[in-house]
């Protein structure tokens, strides 16, 4: 393994200093189950020193669902900025740093408050559940005053809205008519889920550029060509001539860079929120580094219908009980780019494993230095985030009107979440009746609380199986109830076969790949394992077949990150014809990998961390 003493000693460093802050105190302690809770729904809105742009819609904010709203106020502005307004309705403003915290306004009544330089979130919006709209006075530091109105969105757009309350009745079938995977597959269970949709012929999206273009496409209605993209000049032309009218346009990574890639699609949203778009950008706060803020910040402030959320979890709910670390370490990790078009035929949804940002695109970095706003990787400077690392991975892209509609719809559901719990708002419901389909259900997962469903969905697809199991996931780290299932698996003679990364070049990846080797050491006499480094990328990579009848793609990792931790999604797909195209993707990279070695060396150090159960429970 390369540079393994430098990484070794920035592995230890960094656990040392997870230990010493937090305890490493035990994990499953937010489980939230049952009832739906009392629903805060919170927005967020940037101010800028100049204001929204001339042409732009109002601030939009949702009460869906909701016995509490609020809105955060972010500002990116470069010095204090005065904030007075009022309201047609009872309005409460809170100040993390002021006494008292919470002054309350009755209607038409004027409130003021001033965000510091650069304030992200210290201040509260709390409108009623009666209030509809607001008018708000900005006074930057050193430049003119303007104003915006901030309204309801079920008032305001009610087609949105509409999206936003939308609650499916899925017909389950008779469980005894199905078999046994079929039976996981229509369980009910905490985890939220789609009912049965239609997958059509969707596009398989293997190649990078191909995967970059579909998005492109998604916007403008035309790919770039080869040699743009080859140019990589983040200020070409972009031809909008043949692009769809888009009422949505929904982004959730892990996270988005100031790169090529970022900033080209970042165009193109912007071309779409000055027409009218909603769009929802979804990515992890402590990933997004001041360039990448200053992008999309900037986008959300200038068009206020772009509205994002910098997630970052919160022990609101149970302050005493939760490991500190967790706000910093759990991730956002949903993967999905959809739109909604006027034009049904034009609406699309893409997930899969991939980000969106140039080592998901590209074998080597864009010159950028040119573009002081953007950030030039560094090949050499793998222990930062300016690390590039291109990567082999996958996606899947669905067409049609009824199926992407029902898919952002359930996204609305995880969008509004309550605040407080991170409990996605219930988006379907189950009754009996159903007839059983080649079809597929899309699952979004936030471990901590839904009561962990996920874990148990895999338990229980890992459990049906009877005659293979099938896997590609770079990262390997099961949790123990996991690790039980796969051993009963092999036990009652299941052929299970697993793909995954033997060398993983990135910050801390130390200790994902001790955690790999030491699965190729324990376990290579009892499943088939494939080590498949692609060269210069590595493999990212997450489909999973369950003996040819039943297939997972999506963003979840085989490893406890995604199991306890970060919030995830994914295609459960029973449909025949699809199953095999996917197996047929597994089987090219098995072809081309080497079986994983048993004897392995992993560093004496990182081996006896990896063997406390807490710290491999942060991996």
């Amino acid at each position: 393994m390369k540079g393994t003493s430098l990484r070794c000693l920035f592995a230890l460093f960094l656990v040392l200093s997870v230990a010493g802050c937090s305890g490493l105190g035990g994990d499953k302690t937010l489980a939230t189950s049952g009832a739906e809770p009392a629903r805060h729904v919170q927005s967020h809105l940037y101010l800028s020193a100049s204001g929204p742009a001339a042409d732009a819609l109002p601030f939009r904010f949702s009460g869906v669902d909701a016995t509490r709203i609020s809105v955060a106020l972010y500002s990116v502005a470069n010095g204090p900025l005065q904030v007075s307004g009022s309201c047609d309705g009872a309005v409460a403003v809170r100040q993390k740093t002021s006494d008292p915290a919470v002054q309350s306004f009755a209607a038409g009544a004027p409130f003021a408050v001033t965000l510091a330089h650069r304030s992200r979130g210290e201040v509260w919006l709390e409108p009623s559940l009666a209030t509809r709209r607001c008018t708000l006075s900005l006074q930057p530091q050193g430049a003119p005053a303007y104003q915006m109105q901030i309204e309801r969105e079920e008032w305001a757009n009610p087609a949105l809205a509409a999206l936003d309350s939308r609650n499916d009745i899925c017909n389950l079938p008779d469980p005894a008519r199905l078999t046994p995977l079929q039976r996981v597959y229509y369980a009910p269970r905490t985890l939220s889920l789609s009912c049965d949709l239609a997958p059509g012929t969707p596009r398989l999206l293997g190649d990078a550029r191909d995967a970059f273009n579909a998005k492109v496409e998604a916007l403008t209605g035309a790919q770039l060509s080869q040699a743009t993209l080859d140019a990589g000049d983040p200020l070409a032309p972009i031809d909008f001539a043949h692009a769809p009218q888009l009422d949505v346009i929904w982004i959730s990574y892990l996270n988005l860079r100031a790169d090529y890639s970022g900033y080209m699609i970042s165009r193109m949203l912007a071309y779409h929120a000055a027409r009218g778009a909603t769009v929802r950008i979804l990515v992890t706060d402590v990933l997004m580094l001041p360039r990448d803020r200053a992008i999309y910040e900037d986008l959300a402030a200038r068009y206020p219908n772009v509205q994002l959320q910098l997630y970052r979890w919160d022990s609101t709910t149970a302050p005493d009980l939760e490991n500190p670390l967790h706000a910093i370490h759990r991730d956002q990790h949903v993967k999905v780019f959809a739109t909604l078009a006027r034009n049904p035929a034009l609406s699309r949804f893409i997930t899969g494993g991939r980000n969106l940002h140039d080592p998901f695109v590209f074998d080597a970095p864009r010159d950028l230095s040119d573009y002081p706003f953007l950030r030039d990787y560094d090949v050499n400077r793998q222990l930062t985030l300016s690390f590039f690392l291109p990567y082999q991975d996958f996606e899947i892209e669905f067409s049609g009107n009824v199926t992407v509609r029902a898919l952002v719809a359930q996204l609305s559901a995880f969008w509004l979440r309550d605040a407080d719990s991170q409990q996605s708002r219930h988006f379907s419901t189950n009754a009996p009746g159903g007839v059983a389909a080649q079809a597929m259900r899309h699952f979004v997962s936030v471990p901590y609380a839904d009561d962990y469903a996920l874990e148990q969905l895999f338990i229980e697809l890992i459990d049906a199986a009877q005659e293979s199991i099938l896997f590609t996931a770079p990262f390997l780290n099961l949790t123990p109830t996991l690790d039980a299932a796969l051993r009963r698996a092999a036990a009652r003679g299941v052929d299970v076969r697993v793909i995954a990364r033997m060398d993983i070049d990135e910050p801390a990846g130390a200790f994902s790949a001790a955690l790999n080797q030491l699965f190729f050491e324990e376990l290579a006499d009892l499943y088939t394992i494939i080590g498949y480094d692609p060269a210069p990328r590595t493999l990212h990579t997450k489909i999973y077949v369950f003996d040819g009848e039943l297939a997972v793609v999506g963003s979840t990792n085989m490893n406890q990150r995604s199991f306890l931790h970060d919030t995830e999604n994914g295609m459960m797909i029973l449909d025949p014809t699809l199953i095999a195209r996917l197996q047929a993707v597994i089987e090219g990279y098995a072809a081309r990998g080497v079986v994983a070695p048993s004897d392995v060396n992993v560093p004496v150090v990182l081996r006896a961390l990896m063997s406390i159960p807490a710290i491999r429970r942060l991996f």
